[in-house]
């Protein structure tokens, strides 16, 4: 497409809503400025945000601009087969609200890795630490460069000043106004997202000269609203590896990941807690199932006017969702929904921002400067809000123009972060693991996920010397939290014979109520829990 065609698809209606977005946003998150009065409340609100707001916050944190345009794209181009993956979500809430929950508010202060030094020792915690920043560095930068290309192809704008404005607004709210800021910018931007993706299906199902029963015919004629695959195939996309992915991908999230983790700790008690849990999977379900289900309605809309999609466009799954927001939708609506797309990034990088912080401040910097008051603390939070966005705004441009960091910055990642589930697991779940064995089994977990994903690339039916991981990656995280579990709880038996947890750090033999835990200043008050 030309640019000036690109350029004439937004009008002045349109920008309009989208600068009173982010003008809003920027108002309401700086709005909390003022209470920033010190480091824990910067990072924990005062501990008594209401659930629901946090749930929608996290539900805001762990969807992005990949759900935006990713999966309309996906069943644009395939079917809404990966919505299995979210089945095993009330499995994991129900889990977490059970064993992570507690964990966390009792034995942490901020930083969820201070749970792995107390049980395995500081070379854990420095781990877990790597792999949360590096990880979430990487997706930062990522996350903002996919929304401003996509951004780019409907405006005409240009990548660059896009990555620049959108960057520097995301850090102006999150630097003054601390987690309540990001909480209440999450709220507003999830409502928006979510109203965005209702709009479309609205809009796909009654615009136009075609009824919604001959647009949804369509596309169940043409397979898109296929389900489940139930042959099994190790190679293939089937609803058994879909369940297990995303019961993977879910309880990592929700047990490992410090921007989850860090909002069970905002609320006052333990039940407003688990309720924030269960807003998420509401909002997470809600989104999965609209926006899914887009791809098969574009797929539909644009069968029945193929006039109305290039050529060059239907080539690129990921792109038919943005061209349809920037020409085919009525003036208002355009901005309304490319502010959602807005939403979706911004409320995704104020949250890594925030929480990125919050482990530098926690387990770097109270260690290193173990002297400094609250204001040289809350200063320093603040510079490392500032610093984390400028190297995500360096970061998305450069991956702007070189395609190959993409799948450094993930093979990276992924092997950083390999087995960290497996950590928490063993660490909670077993008394017998130590740190000796701990250390042994994360080694082979990070080599067994350092040759799956150097070999799965590898073609086949080529011979080599060494084995090959020949199976779909998808399986890659499960095993690799596996062999960490496994192998720790079997390397600590032969190494550390005899060993015993500290009491208090897994689920076995808790203090009773009102027994101290023995070197572990608990998080909450008695009263609070006489009042759960």
């Amino acid at each position: 497409m030309e640019t000036q065609e690109l350029e004439s698809a937004l009008t002045l209606i349109d920008w309009s809503l989208i600068a009173v977005y982010f003008v809003f946003v920027i108002w309401l998150g700086t709005h909390f400025g003022k209470k920033q009065t010190s480091s824990d409340h910067y990072f924990l609100g005062g501990k008594n945000l209401p659930g629901w707001a946090v749930g929608i916050s996290i539900f805001a944190t762990l969807i992005s601009s990949w759900a935006f345009l990713g999966l309309p794209g996906k069943s644009f181009k395939d079917d809404i087969q990966m919505l299995m993956t979210i089945v095993p979500i009330p499995f994991t809430m129900w889990f977490c609200a059970k064993y992570f929950i507690p964990l966390f508010r009792d034995k942490v202060k901020l930083s969820a890795y201070e749970y792995l030094e107390r049980r395995f020792g500081l070379i854990a915690r420095l781990y877990g630490n790597v792999a949360f920043i590096s990880g979430h560095i990487f997706k930062m930068g990522v996350v903002l460069m996919l929304m401003c290309k996509a951004l780019s192809a409907m405006t005409g704008w240009n990548v660059d000043a896009l990555i620049v404005l959108i960057g520097l607004a995301t850090i102006t709210y999150t630097f003054f106004g601390g987690i309540e800021g990001v909480i209440w910018t999450d709220v507003t931007q999830g409502i928006l997202l979510l109203g965005g993706g209702v709009v479309s299906v609205l809009f796909l199902l009654f615009a136009g000269d075609s009824s919604p029963g001959l647009v949804l015919s369509t596309a169940y004629d043409a397979g898109k609203f296929k389900l489940a695959d139930f042959s099994f195939d190790w190679n293939g996309i089937s609803v058994y590896i879909l369940l297990v992915f995303g019961l993977n991908l879910y309880l990592a999230k929700y047990s490992t990941d410090q921007t989850v983790v860090q909002r069970y700790l905002l609320s006052s008690s333990r039940k407003q807690a688990a309720t924030a849990l269960w807003v998420s999977f509401g909002f997470l379900a809600a989104v999965w199932v609209i926006f899914i289900n887009i791809g098969s309605l574009l797929w539909a809309f644009y069968d029945l006017h193929p006039e109305l999609l290039p050529a060059e466009i239907r080539a690129e799954p990921d792109a038919v969702f943005a061209y349809f927001i920037g020409h085919q939708l009525p003036t208002g609506l355009t901005g309304l929904i490319l502010a959602g797309l807005f939403a979706a990034s911004m409320s995704t990088l104020s949250s890594d921002l925030n929480s990125l912080s919050s482990v530098v401040i926690d387990d770097f910097y109270n260690k290193l400067k173990k002297t400094a008051n609250d204001v040289q603390r809350l200063r320093f939070s603040r510079g490392s809000v500032l610093a984390a966005g400028i190297v995500a705004i360096v970061l998305a441009i450069a991956l702007t123009r070189v395609k190959s960091i993409v799948d450094a910055a993930f093979w990276f990642a992924s092997i950083m972060a390999g087995g960290m589930m497996g950590m928490f697991f063993v660490g909670l779940f077993t008394k017998r693991t130590s740190k000796q064995g701990l250390y042994c089994g994360l080694a082979l977990g990070v080599l067994v996920i350092a040759w799956a994903s150097s070999t799965n690339s590898i073609d086949p039916t080529l011979d080599t010397w060494y084995p090959k991981f020949s199976i779909h990656m998808y399986w890659l995280g499960p095993i690799g939290n596996i062999v960490v579990f496994v192998a720790a709880y079997l390397f600590s038996l032969v190494l550390s014979p005899g060993y015993r947890a500290p009491e208090g750090l897994t689920i076995y033999g808790e203090p009773r109520r009102g027994e101290p835990i023995k070197g572990i200043k608990r998080a909450e008050t008695e009263e609070k829990m006489e009042g759960e």
